[in-house]
């Protein structure tokens, strides 16, 4: 499956593998309003992402946005795929600070990534 939640009291995990480019960021956006409907502690998981594109990384930071709107928690899990530490890096997502809708310097792209 390229899709699982995983659901527990605290905190619920959306797992994504394989490939999610544009052709599925539909499908994408759907996944992400599921967990945000969900619960108030998520966690999005990319280990297992082999592609993806900028439409991927611009829904998960819409994802973010709305989680900080609604007074959620949205991180990336820990460990994340080459492909997607790749684009993040070649992208420009990899920062210092947050954006400015981030008061509490949650912003999914702050963090110790590999170069």
């Amino acid at each position: 499956m390229d899709v699982e939640m995983t659901r527990s009291a605290e905190t619920n995990v959306l797992k994504l593998n394989g490939s999610w480019t544009i052709e599925r960021a539909n499908e994408l956006k759907l996944a992400l309003l599921e967990i945000l409907n969900s619960c108030e502690r998520m966690i999005i998981d990319l280990e297992g992402l082999t592609e993806l594109d900028l439409s991927s990384m611009q829904l998960f930071c819409s994802a973010h946005r709305t989680s900080l709107r609604d007074g959620k928690h949205l991180s990336l899990h820990e460990k994340k795929s080459e492909a997607f530490e790749r684009l993040a890096h070649e992208a420009g997502f990899v920062r210092a600070l947050g954006c400015h809708k981030d008061p509490n310097k949650e912003c999914l792209w702050i963090g110790d990534w590999k170069s």
